[in-house]
This record gives structure tokens, sequence and C-alpha cells, in this order.
């Protein structure tokens, strides 16, 4: 019980449940799994019947389609207290467009997608959120089109850099990179040899310093700069 009213919290602190009222949000855990997966482990496969999405409480999972040569394309990893595969809701297609797999131990709620779009009709609050996810996602996938057409790979990563460093805290400098070298680079469409060059040669420059998978910015201007 103390668990349920935790999880309650949780998921209302985000903004696709907080317009829900108590009994609706029962309702929504009432026909929900809470998952806990290991590495490696698949939510769900590309073309799969997508009949639920998920909330990520610990850990991460990537989302990723395979080419037709047979290589990953990691097109975004959620992590905690962020939903993935909502938009399938509001897609003309029964099926999963993309493959989720967790990159480590993760704990996630799988949420029925008929149960949402039952209280979605009735609840204007809650269209309006959905919307607003939506556009939030529209705008990150434009961003990412123009970094991929038009700058070169060195840029990429230095954008990349310096979105991660936005998204902590204002006055550090520091900040954890959220997965391997191999999905950022499959991430940022380069080898992760180039992803390694880039870093060692913003390293020898004094502009970063690494030390596993924290990344100090020493000299912001001149990154920025690069960028």
């Amino acid at each position: 019980m103390v668990l349920h009213r935790v999880h309650h919290q949780i998921l209302r602190s985000h903004h696709l449940f907080e317009p829900l009222n108590d009994e609706q949000l029962d309702e929504l855990m009432g026909n929900s799994q809470l998952l806990s997966v290991d590495k490696g482990e698949p939510l769900f496969r590309q073309g799969e019947p997508a009949e639920a999405f998920y909330f990520v409480i610990a850990g991460a999972v990537k989302i990723y389609r395979l080419t037709p040569d047979g290589q990953e394309k990691v097109f975004e990893v959620i992590g905690p207290r962020q939903t993935f595969a909502e938009a399938m809701m509001l897609m003309d297609t029964p099926n999963y467009v993309a493959s989720a797999e967790a990159v480590g131990q993760s704990q996630l709620y799988r949420l029925s997608t008929s149960t949402y779009m039952r209280l979605l009709q009735s609840n204007s609050r809650l269209t309006f959120a959905l919307l607003g996810k939506l556009c939030v996602r529209l705008h990150q996938r434009v961003n990412e089109i123009e970094t991929l057409s038009l700058k070169n790979a060195t840029h990429r990563v230095v954008r990349y850099l310096l979105t991660q460093l936005m998204h902590a805290q204002p006055v550090e400098r520091q900040f954890e990179l959220p997965m391997a070298k191999q999905l950022i680079a499959g991430h940022l469409s380069i080898q992760p040899e180039t992803f390694s060059r880039i870093i060692r040669r913003l390293i020898d420059e004094k502009i970063i310093t690494q030390e596993g998978r924290r990344i100090v910015i020493l000299d912001r201007p001149r990154l920025e700069q690069i960028e």
C-alpha cells in the first residue's frame, strides 16, 4: 500500500498524469503493470501491437530501429520520470514503429493505452497535456534533423555536450553522460571511435575533462564557439 502511494505521487509529478483525479489515476494504475527488467531486456519490438506506453521510475530505456543493413540507430534514451511510446495513441498505425530495450536494470510502469484514451476523452486538461508532450518531442526531432543534416561530427558532439549541460543544475559545470559512448555515437550517427577522438581533442585543448562518465566543462565559451 505504501509503495502504491509512492508511485501514485511519482506519476502525479508528470504532466501526462497530473490532470487525473485520484479515482482516475487509480483506474489507470489498476490496468497497468509494474515491471522490473534487466539490461538488454526488450520492452517491445518494432511491428508488435502498440497496446501500452511506459513511464520510467528508475533506470533507462533506449528507443531504436534497425537499418536495412542491420545497424542499430538509437533515437533516444529515456531516463527516470519520463514516458515513451505515448505518441502511438494518436498515430494511425496499430503497431510500434520502433523498438525499446533497457540499457540497465530498470523499473517502469506499463500503462494501458486503451484506459488512458478512455480517460482522455473525458478530461480536456489531459488532452492538452498530451498535445504539449508531443509538441516538445517534435521540437526535439526537428533539432536533431538540423544537427544531423547541417553539422559535422564535432559540432554534433559539442551540441550534445551543451544540451546535457543545460539539463544539469544552472550553477553546475559538470554532468554525467546518460549512456555508454556506443549509444551516444549511434544517437549522433557517428562511429564510437569518432566520438572518442572528439572527446580526446576537447580534453587535450583543456576545454573539458572526463572521468568515467562525468564531464566537467572547463571553458564553456570556447565550447560554444566550436558549436
